[in-house]
């Protein structure tokens, strides 16, 4: 049996609610599968009130930033100056920091590249704080752990010489939207709509979908448009008639929803749609495909990795192509026979495992 591995795990921007974006699920589904394992002693650090999200989970410890804020205890994360993170045989930042005056290996999970690719999508705030820190965490990094083959395309396009030190481990549908049954959506019972999961942030492209959908309803006028997801952080791009839209109900917005009606949304849905233009991992795409749905995806590389082949591919800058996909979409009859298979989809264990085994295979060489 492999020895057993003091494990920090660094969670510093999951809130106490444990809920919200995907790197936000991503530090909780895989601290509950690290968690469960013999071979690793698992320590959270978290901010504030943070380690109410990690309840139950059989842990080593858990440690807190001195830091006020996710601003704070970013900073005070790469500073490396927290006490009692010595000892450890692993750190591992989940976003886009690790602290470095650590001894140990130190593991860092790579979403995306967007705060170099894109960075007008973020905050100022964003933008001047985290570049520098991230670059120098991923030339640091001892393993660099990547969503996908997209994402580490990306890192290395920009950082060359840590080619040698990445594994591409990919996620998981997330166990409630597995393992819970659906709950129905009153709003949408009985209507034909197509499905749209993601914030309102420029490179998720709604607006191309919201352009086309006068489009949709010239041929289809009682179809619905809903949209799940946050109401923006930073620069957010919804398109010209979405206020118009939601007024006249041909736009649903939903906000977030919990994962029983997500599960509902993505079983009952006409097609999922999943235009973003830039992606790190593409989870929708992933998630409605293992629910049985049908996809309308854009070019993005992310997305096409994620669906495997199995969705339509559409441009994402042309909003008539996204009409003409969604009216044939809405006129097909229901796939009744749609493969909805929840028993042999990946699962956190299945990640955690890649995780674990890339990074002990690291360790080795070091």
């Amino acid at each position: 049996m492999s020895p057993r591995l003091r494990y920090l795990f660094i969670a510093t921007h999951v809130p106490r609610s444990g809920g919200g974006g995907g790197m936000v699920r991503y530090a909780v589904e895989m601290a509950r599968a690290l968690a469960a394992r013999d071979d690793i002693d698992l320590h959270v650090l978290v901010n504030g009130d943070g380690d109410q999200a990690f309840t139950g989970l059989e842990l080593g410890g858990v440690h807190h930033t001195r830091g006020g804020g996710q601003v704070g205890a970013a900073l005070e994360g790469f500073s490396g100056m927290t006490t009692g993170w010595r000892g450890f045989d692993v750190v591992h930042g989940t976003k886009h920091l690790l602290p470095w005056r650590v001894v140990g290996t130190r593991v860092l999970t790579v979403h995306d590249m967007l705060v170099l690719d894109r960075p007008r999508d973020f905050g100022l705030a964003k933008r001047a704080l985290v570049r520098t820190p991230y670059l120098a965490a991923l030339r640091s990094a001892d393993l660099l752990v990547c969503v996908s083959r997209a994402t580490r395309r990306r890192v290395v396009d920009y950082l060359p010489e840590t080619a040698g030190r990445t594994a591409v481990v990919g996620h998981a549908t997330r166990s409630a939207l597995r393992d819970q049954p659906a709950a129905e959506v009153p709003a949408l019972t009985d209507r034909r709509f197509a499905l749209v999961v993601g914030d309102p942030s420029p490179r998720k492209n709604l607006r191309t979908v919201v352009d086309a959908w006068p489009g949709v309803m010239a041929r289809d006028p009682d179809a619905v448009l809903a949209v799940v997801g946050p109401s923006g952080w930073g620069t957010t791009d919804r398109g010209v008639a979405f206020d118009r839209l939601v007024a006249d109900g041909h736009v649903l917005p939903l906000g977030h929803v919990p994962d029983p009606e997500l599960r509902w949304l993505y079983e009952n849905a006409a097609t999922v749609l999943c235009p973003s233009i830039a992606e790190g991992f593409g989870l929708p795409a992933s998630e409605a495909l293992e629910l049985g749905a049908r996809v309308i995806s854009s070019e993005d590389p992310a997305l096409a990795e994620a669906a495997a082949g199995r969705a339509q591919v559409v441009s994402g800058r042309r909003p008539q192509a996204w009409t003409e996909a969604v009216v044939a979409h809405l006129s097909a009859p229901p796939d009744d026979g749609a493969d909805v298979d929840t028993g042999s989809g990946r699962d956190w264990d299945q990640v955690a495992d890649e995780t674990v085994a890339a990074i002990r295979q690291q360790r080795g060489r070091l």
